[in-house]
């Protein structure tokens, strides 16, 4: 899927950075997306040294058709052993500043939800969290809560144990204690046999942020505006094409009194084809210049699902249906893999399913690509069913796979 056109953001990051005191080549943790590579990352810098780190703030509540409202992410600014902290938006604007705070804890949370939609499945899974807690000021009536790490596993005390090993060496860092919202912290899992990809700096992480939204995980590029990019373009498409339907109806009318039906009926139905096409372009435009949302989702997993291009409300949320722009839901027994092949002179990010392989989107920078196909090859496996079913589609293939061998050996004794 091609990337929308670049926005501000690169401005816009840079200027919320150098508030910071840090720049867009400084490596940058995000422990939402990729908690595994934490603990190795601040294990190389020496004592005292300055880290970055992106969190994300709370999310409102989900509706019964879409999921919560999107929230950007922020840049927290903080130095090994301390406390206090600087905080930014992921976009700062002009004339804007960055606040300060001190970290008072890390809050580990865990929250059960259904693990897909069959009827049968009594599967849970569960969603580990870990929030930086900030101590309150006078003007705040509880203290500020950020997302630093967050792990969703069928097994409880598993995911609760994954998010810790992410937490752990950021509540050192932050010189503050590590606790669980209810019962006790269990031990740090062991680490990842398969490390999820390298640090990427600050500039190339801004773009594209994945977490949870609800019961999904939701990847988004915060440097598109969505439907609101072409709404001019598709304004002026379905104009001419409303046009182009009058005056085709005018023809039919001509034609029709002048006793021609065959023109009629040919006219008519070009007429009604354009007028259609016009419509849905005005539609859609008038959908898209009321998007007021500053990102756009392009893959959500979920449910044992995923969706490329899914489908958003006017304020960002994403679709809860099985289904997108690209049409519905697969099932994680579908998925074969995730690669990042190239495409001429771009890298995409390709999931290939039982389907078709699909692009969730296309970069020129191989480094990013890799970071990120890493990063949804967990979320597909973190939101994939046990596997005691599968769809008829694999269970074809399957089949298949199975016969060739019979069917080669039986050509063989016919010779």
């Amino acid at each position: 899927m091609p990337l929308h056109p670049r926005t501000d953001l690169d401005a816009d990051v840079a200027r919320a950075l150098s508030a910071l005191g840090a720049e867009t080549s400084e490596p940058a943790l995000d422990a939402v997306a990729v908690p595994g590579a934490v603990a190795a990352a601040l294990d190389r810098l020496p004592p005292s040294a300055p880290f970055l780190l992106r969190a994300a703030p709370p999310l409102g509540s989900v509706s019964s058709r879409h999921g919560p409202d999107p929230e950007a992410p922020v840049w927290i600014r903080g130095t090994l052993g301390g406390a206090d902290v600087r905080i930014a938006p992921l976009r700062l604007a002009e004339g804007e500043r960055p606040s300060a705070g001190r970290v008072a804890r890390l809050v580990v949370t865990a929250e059960e939800r259904p693990c897909c939609d069959a009827p049968s499945c009594t599967n849970r899974r569960t969603l580990a969290a870990a929030w930086v807690e900030l101590e309150r000021t006078e003007a705040e009536a509880s203290p500020r809560r950020l997302l630093v790490a967050a792990v969703v596993d069928l097994d409880g005390d598993r995911a609760r144990a994954r998010v810790v090993r992410a937490a752990a060496p950021l509540a050192r860092a932050f010189a503050a204690a590590l606790t669980a919202a209810e019962g006790t912290l269990p031990p740090a899992a062991e680490p990842d046999p398969q490390p999820e990809g390298p640090v990427l700096p600050a500039g190339k992480l801004a773009r594209f942020a994945l977490r949870p939204e609800g019961e999904r995980l939701v990847l988004r590029d915060h440097d598109s505006r969505g439907p609101r990019t072409n709404a001019r373009r598709d304004t002026v498409f379905g104009t001419i094409l409303l046009a182009v339907s009058l005056a085709l109806w005018l023809q039919a009318a001509r034609a029709f009194r002048a006793g021609d039906r065959n023109l009629t009926i040919g006219f008519a139905a070009a007429a009604a084809l354009v007028t259609l096409t016009g419509y849905a372009f005005v539609s859609v435009a008038r959908f898209g210049a009321r998007y007021r949302a500053l990102s756009a989702p392009l893959f959500w997993a979920g449910r044992d699902r995923f969706v490329i291009a899914p489908w958003v409300s006017r304020t960002g949320a994403v679709d809860l249906l099985p289904e997108g722009r690209l049409g519905a839901a697969i099932a994680m027994e579908e998925v074969r893999g995730v690669s990042t092949p190239r495409r001429d002179d771009l890298v995409a990010v390709e999931i290939d399913s039982d389907h078709g392989p699909m692009d969730v989107f296309l970069t020129d920078d191989a480094a990013l690509a890799a970071f990120w196909a890493a990063a949804l090859r967990r979320a597909l496996g973190d939101m994939a069913h046990p596997g005691t079913r599968a769809s008829a589609r694999k269970r074809a293939r399957e089949r298949a796979a199975g016969e060739a061998p019979a069917a080669a050996a039986l050509n063989e004794v016919t010779r």
